[in-house]
């Protein structure tokens, strides 16, 4: 049985893997088995209590890839069917025109699901198969849980995410912040 974005936005939580073996769970890269931070095949690191990119591949981008996900977000879910953005796009901004239903301004209300955007960047990158997710729980309370997402070739996979979201953003509004380059 499929799972549904809002299952799977609204728990915070990636998808269910395999436990880590005991590589693994020490921050070991499930493609060479060198320590993270040590090989070129992190992804990203996501701090999943407090709902950051902390490191990896998407990290020098997540900047970039964040603005186009809230900027997408805070387009009409049905202008996003129709082109073809996704479920878990359209779910974003079903929340974001929740939050706005409920009185909040449109930047109150993509801060109000910050979470649940992490966790739709993590599902989009786990389309691609090449993509592997692990997911360290703290052995120290105070510590956050971190999912870490590994691939053979990180760059491809970032460049392929942002390319699509500057499409669909480019298809809903013209061309993508071009109001603000005109204005320059």
């Amino acid at each position: 049985m499929a799972e549904t974005p809002e299952k799977n936005l609204r728990a915070q939580q990636p998808r269910d893997e395999e436990e880590p073996d005991d590589a693994q769970a020490v921050g070991r890269c499930p493609i060479c088995e060198h320590e993270a931070g040590e090989c070129d095949h992190l992804l990203a690191s996501i701090d999943l209590t407090y709902s950051e990119i902390v490191a990896g591949a998407l990290f020098a981008q997540a900047g970039a890839i964040l603005d186009l996900m809230e900027y997408l977000a805070a387009k009409d879910p049905d202008d996003l069917k129709v082109a073809g953005a996704g479920p878990i796009l359209e779910f974003l901004a079903t929340l974001v025109r929740d939050e706005m239903e409920a009185g909040a301004g449109a930047g109150d209300a993509l801060a109000a699901i910050h979470p649940q955007i992490i966790a739709a960047v993590s599902q989009i990158l786990q389309e691609d198969d090449d993509v592997t997710a692990i997911v360290m729980d703290p052995e120290d309370t105070d510590d956050s849980a971190v999912e870490n997402l590994w691939a053979v070739r990180p760059e491809r996979i970032v460049g392929q995410l942002a390319a699509r979201l500057e499409e669909l953003a480019d298809e809903l509004n013209g061309e993508y912040g071009a109001g603000a380059k005109s204005e320059h």
